[in-house]
């Protein structure tokens, strides 16, 4: 009897539930990082002057330069201030998870950084949605409101615009997979590993 109790085996077994390994999580916010970066730059840095003929008189035609700007359109001032704003969120969270494991208030860390990941995808996706909205109108214009489409004018401008839409929208989509993480995340909380003893 004193033998059997003495062969008894230890079974360790940690919870079924999978654990998301912390270096994908930093991964994807590293790519986010850049793609919202990337998307504020180069709409930030968006700029196109052309001469163009305003007018005619009789046959002489008058010519002016005009810039096209990001500042002058309300929801491209947006789209950079949000794709900037999540930048900075993911940086902090990238920093937060290399040096600040410690830093954590009653266990209220996780479900700030979830709360602070969707918050962030909200941002993302009205300034995108935004821009958007004004890049096709720039593109194709309204024919009822009679507004005339730029793009065939600053053909570079749009062709900017249009990548710093992209980087965007793979940064909404980045963000939307870091949120579905960090809610598992703080949803699946680490157990203690239980021990079972087999007779």
């Amino acid at each position: 009897m004193a033998l059997q109790n003495e062969d008894k085996l230890e079974v360790r077994y940690s919870s079924l539930q999978p654990k998301p390994k912390k270096w994908v999580l930093l991964m994807l916010r590293l790519l986010a990082f850049f793609a919202t970066a990337a998307a504020t730059v180069v709409m930030g840095l968006n700029k196109e002057t052309k001469t163009l003929v305003v007018a005619t008189v009789g046959t002489t035609p008058i010519k002016a330069t005009l810039t096209a700007k990001f500042q002058h359109t309300p929801a491209f001032v947006f789209f950079v201030i949000a794709n900037g704003l999540a930048s900075i969120h993911n940086l902090v969270m990238i920093m937060g998870d290399l040096f600040g494991q410690k830093l954590d208030y009653k266990g209220l860390r996780l479900a700030m950084i979830a709360i602070l990941d969707m918050m962030t995808v909200a941002l993302i996706s009205g300034g995108a949605s935004a821009a958007a909205f004004m890049a096709e109108l720039g593109k194709n214009g309204n024919s009822h409101a009679r507004w005339n489409s730029i793009c065939d004018k600053y053909k570079t401008f749009c062709d900017h615009g249009g990548g710093a839409l992209i980087a965007s929208f793979a940064a909404l989509i980045l963000m939307l997979i870091i949120s579905v993480m960090s809610i598992i995340k703080l949803l699946i909380k680490p157990k203690p590993d239980s021990t079972t003893v087999v007779p």
